[in-house]
Order: structure tokens, then sequence, then C-alpha cells
């Protein structure tokens, strides 16, 4: 008998890894804390972060099923393996490179408790309306005439996705009570629903990842990247201080980007082409700090101790992070970045150091 995984990684222990001298711990930044005392940081085991109990695992039929985290483990995290450690190494990466972790940054965007949160969410302001417009414009349908000998024919599809979380009847005007015949439709907002949402999103949706240039960006001279419980920024930028990290996967002009290492972070800019590689600037890479730090829900992950300064107000955005000990960067200024994408500012990613 298969054993059925529980503890829920909702970042990747393989991807955690990469913050670690030895394999098994990291430094964990406690974003709120009960008490002025609790210490903000601690060195904490990998296994023992970044889970939730039995987010992925479902109890079906008298039996615990995992099936979806089997299913993120081998779509997700197995193929990308190879990959990560080329940008490590700083190999050139193939298509299937690109592909593999545009596809991993998309099911870690989708597969924390904040997506969770955030799609709860969503569903309860559009959900009614969505449902509403979907039934009327089915009952218009049967009621054409070349459907209405096959209204109390059973609908069938061959797609399995939401078929444990969408209840449609269609009820004819001799079982009606009322005599008028009517659709029934209901949907539970729930996990299940959550889990499916994730699985149409990592198969279709995610097509437009793929197609993106991406970009692996170092941070500058003395700066290293960290890394949270939701690691993907999607920063939709409307003018100078004005800014919102509700960015979708294919609107034009919008940055994605998730760090992959201390020294590597993944980056695009829809509808834009950069180098493969290229290394920011000391305000830029602070910048692209704030905004990790803030998409954090309550954990920040980081290859050693850092001094995190506090924005004074009801938020809990970062506002400047200092790093004690310096890692190596590599200098020289792209003119032809900086003329082309200076309209990003902040936060300003465009306006680039090469590699």
């Amino acid at each position: 008998m298969l054993q059925v995984t529980h503890d829920s990684h909702f970042v990747p222990q393989l991807y955690l890894k990469q913050w670690s001298d030895d394999g098994i711990h990291l430094w964990s930044y406690r974003i709120l804390v009960s008490h002025e005392k609790v210490p903000e940081w601690c060195y904490r085991p990998i296994s023992g972060v970044a889970y939730q109990r039995d987010l992925y695992s479902s109890y079906v039929n008298d039996v615990d099923v995992d099936d979806f985290e089997k299913w993120l483990e081998s779509e997700s995290e197995n193929p990308v393996r190879e990959s990560i450690k080329k940008v490590l190494k700083d190999n050139n990466l193939l298509a299937t490179d690109w592909e593999r972790l545009a596809m991993f940054l998309g099911a870690q965007d989708v597969r924390t408790p904040s997506s969770y949160l955030e799609s709860m969410e969503r569903w309860r302001n559009t959900l009614p309306k969505l449902l509403e417009d979907t039934a009327q414009e089915s009952v218009r349908i049967l009621e054409q005439k070349q459907y209405r000998d096959e209204i109390n024919q059973p609908m069938e599809s061959d797609s399995p996705l939401f078929k444990n979380t969408l209840d449609i009847q269609i009820v004819s005007a001799n079982e009606s009570d009322s005599g008028q015949g009517y659709i029934r439709v209901e949907v539970i907002a729930g996990r299940a629903l959550w889990l499916e949402s994730q699985k149409l999103l990592l198969t279709k949706t995610v097509k437009a990842l793929k197609k993106h240039k991406w970009s692996i960006v170092r941070p500058a001279r003395g700066f290293q990247w960290f890394t949270s419980d939701h690691p993907v920024v999607k920063l939709n930028y409307y003018g100078k201080g004005d800014y919102d990290l509700k960015g979708g996967w294919g609107k034009k002009g919008a940055n994605i980007f998730m760090p992959i290492s201390p020294r590597h972070l993944l980056f695009t800019q829809i509808g834009d082409e950069f180098p493969d590689r290229f290394t920011l600037s000391p305000d830029q890479t602070r910048q692209f700090q704030g905004l990790i730090a803030e998409r954090a829900l309550r954990w920040i992950f980081a290859h050693e101790q850092l001094n995190i300064i506090k924005k004074n107000g009801p938020d809990t955005s970062i506002l400047k992070l200092l790093v004690k000990k310096q890692i190596n960067g590599k200098n020289g200024t792209s003119s032809k970045l900086k003329q082309r994408h200076q309209r990003i500012n902040p936060p300003n990613p465009n306006s680039s150091q090469s590699a």
C-alpha cells in the first residue's frame, strides 16, 4: 500500500535547499510574532517549514488520497531539478529548461495558502454572478427547438476537471412542481475547488507562461536574494509609487519573478525581451527585495540572518534589508536596457546591469 503524504509542503524542500548550507536547515524570519521577545530569526529544519497538514490530501470513499501532491511532484518538481542545477552552475539553458522553470514558477504561484485565501476571496465576489449567467445561457440554448429533444439526455464531459466540485441538474417541466423546467447549478467554493482550479491553470493556462521570454537575474554586488512562503511576485506598475501585486500570467508589461537561489532570480517582463542573464543595480535589488518580502504571508527564508527594518504603519511590508555578509556579483551597465525600459520606476528591474 502506497504511503499517503499528509504534511503538504507548499514550498518544495528541493527549492528551499538552495538557501541551506547543510541541505537540512535554513534561516527563517517570522513576520508576525506573539511577543517582542520572540526571536524573529530561527535556524529551522527545511522539513519543518512551509508545510500545512493535509493541504493537498483528501478523504475519498473512506480512503486517504494524495493524488494532487503526487501530480505536482511529477509535473512540476521532478522535471525542474536538472534545470535548477544548470541555473546554479550558470550553464546555458535550453528551451525545455526555460519551460520547466516557468511551469515550476506557475505551480509556486497557485499552490500556497496565500493563493487559497486570495482564490476564496475572488470566488466570493465573482462566482454567484458567473453561475447565474451560465445558467441563464444554458436555459437559452436548451430552449432552442433543436435541443428540446435532448434535454433529458445525460450530460457527459471528457474532462475530469471540476467533476467533484460542480453539480449541474436539469429538471424538465414534467418533473417540476411548478410545471416549468429549470437548471440548477451548485458549486462549493473550498479546498476541492482550489485544487481543481490549480490543475486547470497548470495544464491549460500555464502555456501562456511558457511563451514569455525569461531571464536569470543576479542581485547587485553585496546583496542576495531571499525567498518566502509565497515566492512568486506578479507586479502591475501604474506610475511612481502606484503599483499592486495582483498581476496575471499574460498581461503585457507586467513583471513576474521568483528567486531561485541567493544569487539567481527568474524574471520576465511580459511582451519585452531581456538578456538571458543580467544584474540589477543596488537600488533595483532593494526594490525587488521589498516586493518579495511584501508578498510573503508569514515567513521569509534566507541563507543567513538579515537586518530587517519594517515600515511604520498598518502593514508589515519590508522597507529595507541590509545584508551582513557580502556575496560577489558582476557589474557592467547596459545602456541599451536603460534606454528601452526606464519606464518602470519603481520598482525598476529594467535599467539593469548585464552579467
